[in-house]
């Protein structure tokens, strides 16, 4: 066989087993190579948005009469939240993950605010389309990048990365959708807006959980600050030292992160990096591959918190989210009348 990238579609397994709590390893041996392992995903159905009941009478000039029912359902629409950090993209640069012992990602709910607790979420949401063509690799993409997997804890086993494409929803994995999401955000009651003229100005302390800041462009934060409530960064996203943010983190424009440091600071919360546009700020056709690297680590993290998360986000007004895909036929039938 020539030298070249090639691609498994499907692999047969012939006893899969059942009852499982995580997705399972598959360990592939033979062949006289050195062999290979794969990670098989648990199967929770196909995620759908609203659901509706459509009926329809029709009736000749003779007067017979036939009813017929069907049930459609639209994609997931709206805001939707997946790990406690959510990659959201193929093919993630992810080109550096902390060391340290102390450091963790938990996708499990802090419930802070102490209400009704969630389940657990993936310590790590990648995205995987599974119509791309070619396919791409971004769930081993991220395990791979993870010097300690065991230190990724929440739904699916250990390391707690999943892939986040199908209960994300079309809002969240399009250009279209996330622009309109950070929108909504930009256009919320009592919304701070900064860009390159007056982000100095932006002190991270006088914020609450209730505050929503929005800047247009990079934004640097350091030293022993904690900043609160809702934050969008359409450009580079950096942080250094000790510092934490209580609250959702969007960095969505540029989808650039860059960490570092050995503190004690955490993200409590969640935050989801996602590049839409170009250089130009172009809308790009698909969403395009976030970047992410924590260079040191220390003793912070993430800790997923749907008190800081979910709840921040009843203050931003909904945009009316649009779908350009058809909707799914579910059910079709044909009533007596």
């Amino acid at each position: 066989m020539p030298s070249g990238t090639y691609y498994v579609d499907h692999i047969d397994i012939n006893n899969a087993g059942s009852g499982y709590t995580a997705n399972p390893t598959v360990t592939i041996t033979g062949g006289g190579g050195s062999g290979a392992t794969a990670t098989s995903q648990i199967s929770g159905g196909t995620k759908f948005g609203k659901v509706w009941l459509v009926t329809s009478l029709a009736q000749t000039a003779t007067g017979a009469r036939s009813m017929l029912q069907m049930e459609v359902a639209s994609p997931v629409l709206g805001f939707a939240l997946g790990g406690a950090l959510t990659l959201d993209g193929p093919n993630p640069s992810v080109d550096a993950m902390p060391n340290s012992d102390n450091f963790r990602i938990k996708g499990n709910d802090a419930n802070s605010c102490g209400g009704v607790q969630e389940a657990d979420h993936p310590a790590i949401d990648g995205f995987d389309d599974p119509n791309a063509n070619p396919p791409t690799n971004s769930v081993e993409t991220v395990k791979d990048s993870l010097p300690r997997p065991d230190h990724y804890t929440g739904s699916g086993g250990t390391p707690s990365v999943q892939n986040g494409f199908a209960s994300l929803g079309e809002t969240m994995t399009t250009p279209d959708g996330l622009s309109s999401v950070i929108g909504a955000i930009y256009n919320a009651p009592g919304a701070q807006h900064y860009d390159a003229s007056n982000v100095g100005s932006f002190n991270p302390s006088s914020t609450t959980k209730s505050s929503i800041t929005y800047v247009d462009g990079d934004l640097n934060l350091g030293g022993n600050n904690t900043g609160n409530g809702i934050l969008v960064v359409t450009g580079t996203l950096t942080m250094s030292g000790n510092f934490s943010w209580n609250g959702l983190i969007f960095v969505i424009g540029d989808g650039n992160v860059q960490f570092s440091g050995g503190g004690n600071g955490q993200i409590t919360g969640s935050i989801i990096v996602a590049k839409i546009w170009d250089g130009s700020h172009n809308l790009l056709n698909a969403i395009g591959s976030p970047t992410f690297h924590w260079n040191g680590g220390g003793g912070n993290g993430v800790q997923y918190d749907h008190c800081l998360a979910t709840n921040l986000m009843t203050a931003v007004p909904p945009p009316t989210y649009t779908s350009t895909r058809p909707l799914k036929v579910l059910s079709f039938r044909i009533l007596p009348y």
